[in-house]
């Protein structure tokens, strides 16, 4: 039996043979018998065929539908017809119906009728399967900050087909292009992303493709370092120096870290795990000493920028 898929897709030009050939009885007055599918595409894979029609909206011979449609698809050949799908959806809905039992070298005719109180007029949809063109060759991956970069070894028209680690590959392909490389622009630093690519060849309505290409895997990283912090200044006051910055606007900002010395000394960050505040009230201070106090910022991706301007101040002596 065939699947039903739900999703949706670009319009494409319709040539279709309304009818299955046969003559019907004239349809009484008053049945109310719905409109023909509208079929968007036809698409031809190894793994089957995938038909892409609407449900009608409107009754032949009166106004809107308002209550859900039926549907069947049978394969046929010669006069010899299977079922291949069937169901109830909403009027105006995209249905995906995918018969993964049609067999290469064969001619279909795929006859789709919807109904409600009577059956509407069937669209016929002669298919033929195969040959398949070859997949592309060698496909490559190449992950950079914001985007991805694919290039194989094939000449023609190509689908590209991209998903997220969890999840299927949709019908609707990222690019359809002639060439042998593409660079997928809107991604998310961070995420991990499958590609195939398929050789895609379009007449009308029907688009044949090939199987698809190996799968390749590329997860873009966040490479740019927040900007530097600015505005460093330290206050001292009973004993504690009062340490603060002026806020970093970045939209993945972690925190900061802070480092001190005692002047001319080695940098150490005043505490190991990062601030959220561009605040910091350090009470570890000797009177009399000379300190210097840098910072930095760091983002989601671990990313650290320049440090700031440093600081230097003096813990008055005891008593002063």
């Amino acid at each position: 039996m065939g699947r039903v898929v739900k999703g949706g897709l670009a319009v494409f030009f319709l040539f279709l043979v309304v009818g299955c050939g046969h003559k019907t009885p004239p349809i009484p007055p008053r049945t109310l018998m719905p409109r023909p599918v509208d079929v968007k595409e036809v698409r031809v894979r190894p793994d089957g065929v995938y038909l892409l029609f609407t449900l009608p909206s409107r009754y032949v011979r009166r106004g809107s539908i308002d209550t859900g449609i039926y549907y069947r698809v049978d394969r046929c050949v010669g006069s010899h017809c299977s079922s291949v799908a069937s169901g109830r959806e909403d009027p105006g809905s995209l249905v995906v119906v995918r018969d993964p039992d049609a067999e290469e070298g064969m001619f279909y005719h795929y006859v789709i009728r919807p109904r409600v109180e009577a059956k509407g007029i069937p669209v016929d949809v002669p298919v033929k399967i195969g040959p398949f063109p070859s997949p592309p060759r060698d496909l490559k991956v190449e992950a950079f900050q914001g985007k991805v970069v694919l290039s194989w070894r094939g000449e023609g028209r190509f689908a590209v087909y991209r998903r997220v680690t969890v999840g299927e590959y949709s019908l609707r392909p990222l690019g359809v292009i002639v060439g042998d490389g593409y660079e997928d622009l809107y991604v998310d630093n961070g995420v991990t992303y499958h590609y195939v690519v398929r050789k895609w060849e379009k007449k009308g309505i029907l688009v044949v493709e090939s199987a698809p290409s190996k799968e390749v895997v590329a997860t873009p990283m966040d490479l740019e370092p927040p900007p530097t912090p600015q505005g460093l200044t330290a206050h001292y006051r009973e004993g504690a120096l009062y340490i603060a910055w002026d806020p970093v606007n970045a939209k993945d900002l972690a925190g900061y870290y802070l480092y001190r010395r005692v002047q001319g000394g080695e940098w150490s960050p005043v505490v190991k795990e990062a601030l959220y505040q561009p605040l910091y009230v350090d009470r570890d201070v000797s009177p009399g000493v000379n300190y210097e106090y840098k910072v930095v910022s760091v983002d989601q991706a671990g990313n650290i920028s320049e440090p700031s301007p440093l600081i230097k101040i003096k813990i008055p002596a005891e008593g002063r």
